[in-house]
C-alpha cells in the first residue's frame, strides 16, 4: 500500500513538475535559447515578446516575433503570433505525427535585393556559420533520411493577414513590390494514407491586384488541381521585376484579369494540364525611345487548354479589339524584333527528331479595329493599314501543317509610299475572305479566296503614272503556291479602270471588266500555261492627246483558250474577239471610224523574239463606218524628216506569217461630209478571203473579196500581192458593176457642179506594179446618166457637162471610157488617183472644146469634114460642095436627136453683103430641114452675125 502511494505520489509530483515545467520553464528557456540562438548565428537582432507552452495539450505559441536589422533599424522577418496544436493520442494511436493547427498570423517579410541575385534574406546567416563541415552535412542527411521515412498529418495550416515587402535596388530606378493581406489555409497536409489536402490562398499585390489560388494537394505521388483567380493585375508592376530583359516601356494601366484551372501529376512523370475560364488583357501601350510602337485595347480569351502530356493548346474565341503595330526597320533593325534583349552566348540546342508535335487549335479569333504601319527608314518607305477587322475560323497548327477553315479581313484604308522611287499604292474598304487554306512546310494551299475592294490607286511620279480602280471583286479557287503558283478559277470585277500616262498624254478607261480565268499555272521556271480567259461585256475607252485620237470600244467580248509561255515564246491556241461596238474619232481632224457585230476569230498565235504568226483568222459579220468630216482648213505644211535609217546589220530580221484570212457577210459603210452634199455608200454581204501572209522575200499573197454596193451594186476584187512591198508586185483587178450614180451626186456637185438624178456605172480597173513600174487600166462605162440641177460649188470646174456626156454617149446612151494610166510610183510626184482624175478632165474638156473631134470619131469622120460649111465669094447656093458636109451632119443629127448644130450668118466684110451671110444660113437648114428631113429643132440659126469671111461654122448644142 506504501509503495503504492510512493508511485502515486511520484507519478502527481512528475505530472506536476512536468506541468509546471511546460508552463512556466520551457517557455523561458525556449525563449531565452531561440533568441541566443538566432543571434549567434544570424546578422540580426532577434526579439520574441512571449512564449506560451502548454504541456497538457502540447499547444505552442509565440507571440510578436522579429528579426531586426540594426543597422537601417528595420524588420527583416516578423509575425504577430504563431501557434502549433499536436494531437497526440492520435499520434500515439495511429503512429504517426498528427498536428492539428499551425497558424500564423501577421507576418511580415522585408525583403531586399541588394546586388543582382543577392537578398537580404539570403545573408542572414554569419559567414562563420554559413558552410558546414562534411561531417555535419553527412549527419543533417542521415537525419533528413530517417525523418522522410516518419507519416505525419497537419490537419490545418492557417497563415493570416501576411504582408511581403520587396524591394530591388540594382536598377537606378528602384523596384518595389507588396503581397498584403495574404491569406492561406490548408487542410490535411502530410503523407500519411497518403491525404489528399485542400488549399485556399488570398493576398493582393501592391493595390489593386486581387490574387485568389484554392485547390487540393496530395505529396506522395505529388498531386495538385485547383484554380487560380487573379483580378486587376497591373502587367508592369511584374515586367519592372527585371527592366534588362525588356526593351520597351509598359503604360501602368495594362491590366490582366485570368482565371486558370491547373492539374499537375508526377504519378506516371510529370503531367500538366491548364485552362483557363477567364483570360482578359486590357489597356495595354508599348512605348521604345520616347515612341508609342503598340497598344491594345482589349484581349479576350473565352477558354485556354494546355496539356502538357498531350503537347496540346486549345484557344477558343479569341477576341481583340483596337490592336494597334507601329514597326519600324532602320540599321539597328526592326523594334519589334528587339523588345526582349537576348543575351550574347549561343547555345546549340540538339532537337530530337522523335519528339512529338505540338498541337495548335484556335476556334475563333476575332480583330476588330486593328491598326498597322510599318517605316523603312532604310528604303524610305512607309506601309499604313488603317481599321483592320478579321474574323477567323478553325485555325490548327500540327508542327509544320497550319490548317485553317476560313477567315475574314476588311480594312478601311491601306496606302504604300515609295519616297526613293517616288510611287504610292493606296487601296479603300476592303474585304478578303479566304477559306480551306492549308500550310504545309513552304507549301500552301488556298480553297478559295474572295476580294471586295472600293477603290484602289497607283501613282508613279517619276514617269507620271496614275491607275485607279472602283469596285474591284475578285475570286480564286483552289490556289496552290509552292515551287508552282497555280488556281482553278479567276473571277474579276471591276466596274471602272483608269489608266493615265502624262507624259505621253495617254489614257485608258474602262467599265464593267468582267474576266474568268481558269486553269492558270506559273511555275517555278517562270512558264505560264492557261487553259481558258472570257472577257465579257467589257467597256474600254483610250484617249491619246498628242494625236488627238479617242477610241471608245463598249460590249467588248475577248476569249482566250490554251494560252502557253515558255522560253519567251508565247503560243495562243485561239482567240475570239465578239459584238464590240468601237469608235475611233480623229477630235483634229473629226475622222470617225465606227465598227460593230465583230466576230472575229485566230487560231494558234505565235509570238517570238523575232517571229509571229496567225494561222488561221476568221472575220464574221462585221459592220465597218468610216465618216469623213467637213475641212475647215487644208493643211498645206507637211514636216517630214528624212529617215537617216538605223543600223540593222547585226539585227535578226523580224519575220511573221498571217495565215489565211476569210470574211464573211462584211458590211462597209463610207461617209464624206467634206462636200456640198454629204455622200455615203454602203457595201454590204462582203465575203472574201486573203491567202497565208508572210514577210519573206518573193512571197505573194492572193486576195478575192465580192460584195454588193448600196442596194443592187455589186463589187468584185482580185489579184496577187507582195506582202512585203506592195512596189515589187501589185496585180490588182476591181470590177463594179450597176452602181447607181445617183449616189456619187456629192462628188459631182463638189467638182463639176452637178447633181445626177439617174444613171448606172461600172468600172474595170487593173492595177499592175512590177519593180515600182505602173501599169494600169480604167475601164469606164457610165450608162443613161441623166444630170439634175447645178450646184454652186467654189471646188467646181466650169464645163458644158450636158454637151460633154451627149457627145460621149453611143446611141444606147452608153459612155464607154477608157483610161490608161503609167508611171513610177518611187516617183514622189506621183499620184494614182490626181492622174486618174486629170484623164477623165482632160476628155471632157476636150470633148466640149473639140466636138467634132470627138463626134466624127463616132462616125468615122475627121473633125475637117464636118465642122464648118465651105462657100465661094458671093455664093450662097447649096452645091454638092457644100452637100458633102451637111449629108455627114445630117447622118449625126439623125444618130444624136439630142443635140442640135447651131449657126450664124458669116460673110466677108469687105467683099460680099450681108445678105449673102443669112441667105447661106437659110439655105443650110431648109436643106437639112426638107431635104435630109431633120427636125427644125435640131438646126438652130444664131441671130449674131459674124464679119469674119464666107464659111459657115457649125457648133453643137444639146437641145434643152
Amino acid at each position: 500500500m506504501k509503495t503504492l502511494k510512493i508511485i502515486l505520489y511520484t507519478f502527481i509530483s512528475l505530472i506536476v513538475i512536468y506541468t509546471l515545467a511546460g508552463f512556466f520553464l520551457v517557455p523561458y528557456i525556449a525563449k531565452k535559447e531561440i533568441i541566443k540562438n538566432l543571434d549567434e548565428i544570424l546578422t540580426t537582432k532577434t526579439k520574441i515578446e512571449k512564449i506560451y507552452f502548454n504541456p497538457l495539450t502540447l499547444y505552442i505559441e509565440v507571440n510578436n516575433f522579429a528579426l531586426v536589422d540594426e543597422e537601417i533599424d528595420e524588420y527583416v522577418v516578423s509575425f504577430d503570433n504563431f501557434s502549433l496544436q499536436f494531437a497526440p493520442f492520435k499520434s500515439i494511436e495511429k503512429r504517426y505525427l498528427s498536428i492539428k493547427n499551425v497558424s500564423l498570423d501577421g507576418i511580415y517579410a522585408n525583403i531586399v535585393e541588394k546586388e543582382k541575385g543577392i537578398f537580404n534574406i539570403l545573408q542572414l546567416l554569419k559567414n562563420q556559420d554559413k558552410e558546414l563541415k562534411n561531417e555535419e552535412i553527412e549527419e543533417v542527411t542521415k537525419v533528413e533520411e530517417e525523418s522522410s521515412s516518419i507519416q505525419y498529418l497537419i490537419s490545418k495550416i492557417v497563415l493570416k493577414n501576411a504582408y511581403i515587402d520587396y524591394k530591388s535596388l540594382v536598377d537606378e530606378q528602384k523596384y518595389a513590390l507588396n503581397l498584403k493581406d495574404i491569406n492561406y489555409t490548408i487542410y490535411d497536409l502530410g503523407t500519411y494514407k497518403n491525404s489528399l489536402s485542400s488549399n485556399n490562398l488570398e493576398f493582393i499585390l501592391n493595390e489593386n491586384s486581387f490574387i485568389k489560388i484554392g485547390g487540393g494537394l496530395k505529396l506522395d505521388p505529388f498531386e495538385a488541381y485547383g484554380q487560380i483567380n487573379i483580378k486587376d493585375l497591373k502587367i508592369k508592376e511584374i515586367l519592372d521585376f527585371d527592366k534588362t530583359i525588356f526593351n520597351f516601356e509598359l503604360n501602368k494601366e495594362a491590366n490582366l484579369n485570368l482565371i486558370l484551372n491547373y492539374n499537375i501529376e508526377l504519378k506516371n512523370g510529370f503531367n500538366m494540364q491548364l485552362s483557363s475560364d477567364l483570360l482578359d488583357i486590357s489597356n495595354v501601350k508599348l512605348h521604345q525611345n520616347n515612341k508609342d510602337i503598340a497598344s491594345l485595347n482589349n484581349l479576350d480569351i473565352k477558354k485556354v487548354y494546355f496539356d502538357l502530356n498531350a503537347q496540346t493548346i486549345n484557344l477558343y474565341d479569341i477576341f481583340i479589339k483596337d490592336l494597334t503595330a507601329k514597326m519600324n526597320l532602320d540599321k539597328n533593325g526592326i523594334n519589334f524584333a528587339n523588345l526582349v534583349n537576348s543575351s550574347n552566348t549561343t547555345n546549340e540546342t540538339n532537337i530530337d527528331e522523335n519528339i512529338q508535335p505540338w498541337i495548335v487549335n484556335i476556334s475563333n479569333i476575332s480583330l476588330n479595329n486593328g491598326n498597322y504601319s510599318f517605316t523603312d527608314n532604310i528604303n524610305n518607305t512607309n506601309l499604313s493599314v488603317k481599321n483592320i477587322n478579321l474574323n477567323a475560323n478553325k485555325l490548327n497548327i500540327v508542327d509544320s501543317l497550319v490548317l485553317l477553315d476560313s477567315a475574314n479581313l476588311l480594312t478601311s484604308n491601306a496606302k504604300y509610299q515609295d519616297n526613293t522611287n517616288k510611287f504610292d499604292v493606296s487601296s479603300n474598304k476592303t474585304n478578303l475572305k479566304v477559306t480551306n487554306i492549308k500550310v504545309e512546310n513552304s507549301k500552301t494551299n488556298i480553297g478559295n479566296i474572295a476580294v471586295l475592294k472600293d477603290g484602289f490607286e497607283f501613282n508613279e511620279n517619276n514617269s507620271k503614272i496614275k491607275l485607279t480602280s472602283k469596285n474591284i471583286d475578285l475570286n480564286l479557287s483552289k490556289l496552290n503556291i509552292f515551287d508552282d503558283i497555280s488556281f482553278d478559277n479567276a473571277h474579276l470585277k471591276t466596274t471602272n479602270f483608269n489608266f493615265q500616262e502624262l507624259n505621253s498624254k495617254l489614257s485608258v478607261s474602262s467599265k464593267n471588266i468582267n474576266l474568268k480565268t481558269n486553269s492558270f499555272l506559273f511555275d517555278k521556271n517562270q512558264n505560264i500555261s492557261l487553259k481558258n480567259s472570257e472577257l465579257s461585256k467589257t467597256d474600254i475607252n483610250l484617249f491619246d492627246a498628242s494625236s488627238n485620237i479617242q477610241i471608245d470600244t463598249n460590249n467588248s467580248n475577248l476569249k482566250l483558250s490554251n494560252l502557253n509561255y515558255k522560253k519567251d515564246t508565247l503560243v495562243i491556241g485561239e482567240m475570239q474577239y465578239k459584238d464590240p461596238n468601237i469608235k475611233m474619232n480623229n477630235l483634229e481632224s473629226n475622222l470617225k471610224i465606227e465598227a460593230k457585230n465583230i466576230d472575229l476569230n485566230l487560231k494558234k498565235i505565235i509570238s517570238k523574239n523575232t517571229f509571229f504568226k496567225i494561222e488561221k483568222t476568221a472575220l464574221q459579220n462585221p459592220h465597218i463606218s468610216i465618216i469623213l468630216p467637213k475641212t475647215t482648213q487644208t493643211k498645206i505644211e507637211q514636216n517630214k524628216e528624212d529617215d537617216k535609217g538605223t543600223n540593222l546589220e547585226n539585227k535578226k530580221p523580224f519575220r511573221f506569217v498571217l495565215g489565211p484570212v476569210d470574211i464573211k457577210n462584211m458590211t462597209f459603210d463610207f461617209e464624206d461630209k467634206n462636200l456640198p452634199i454629204p455622200f455615203k455608200t454602203t457595201i454590204s454581204k462582203l465575203n472574201g478571203t486573203v491567202s497565208e501572209v508572210k514577210n519573206k522575200a518573193n512571197s505573194t499573197s492572193n486576195l478575192e473579196v465580192k460584195g454588193v454596193v448600196d442596194e443592187y451594186g455589186i463589187a468584185t476584187i482580185t489579184g496577187v500581192v507582195n506582202p512585203n512591198n506592195i512596189k515589187i508586185l501589185t496585180d490588182v483587178n476591181m470590177k463594179f458593176k450597176n452602181i447607181a450614180m445617183k449616189s456619187f451626186t456629192p462628188y459631182t456637185a463638189k467638182f463639176v457642179g452637178r447633181e445626177i438624178k439617174d444613171g448606172k456605172l461600172e468600172l474595170d480597173l487593173n492595177y499592175n506594179i512590177t519593180q515600182s513600174n505602173l501599169k494600169a487600166k480604167n475601164n469606164i462605162l457610165i450608162k443613161k446618166i441623166v444630170l439634175g440641177e447645178k450646184i454652186e460649188s467654189p471646188d467646181a470646174i466650169s464645163l458644158p457637162l450636158d454637151l460633154a456626156i451627149a457627145l460621149l454617149e453611143d446611141s444606147s446612151n452608153t459612155i464607154d471610157i477608157n483610161l490608161p494610166v503609167s508611171g513610177n510610183v518611187d516617183d514622189p510626184q506621183f499620184s494614182i488617183g490626181s492622174i486618174v482624175w486629170k484623164a477623165f478632165l482632160n476628155l471632157m474638156t476636150k470633148a466640149v472644146t473639140s466636138p467634132f473631134s470627138l463626134i466624127g470619131s463616132l462616125f468615122n469622120f475627121s473633125e475637117e469634114e464636118i465642122k464648118s460649111v465651105n462657100f465661094e465669094l458671093n455664093e450662097s447656093e447649096i452645091t454638092p460642095i457644100q452637100q458633102e458636109t451637111l449629108d455627114k451632119i445630117a447622118i449625126i443629127l439623125k444618130e444624136k436627136d439630142e443635140f442640135a448644130i447651131k449657126i450664124s450668118a458669116t460673110f466677108n466684110e469687105k467683099k460680099e453683103k450681108e445678105s449673102v451671110g443669112k441667105k447661106r444660113v437659110e439655105n443650110i437648114k431648109e436643106y437639112l430641114v426638107k431635104d435630109k428631113s431633120i427636125n427644125e429643132k435640131q438646126v438652130i440659126i444664131d441671130s449674131n452675125i459674124k464679119k469674119s469671111n464666107q464659111n459657115i461654122d457649125l457648133n453643137i448644142e444639146k437641145i434643152k
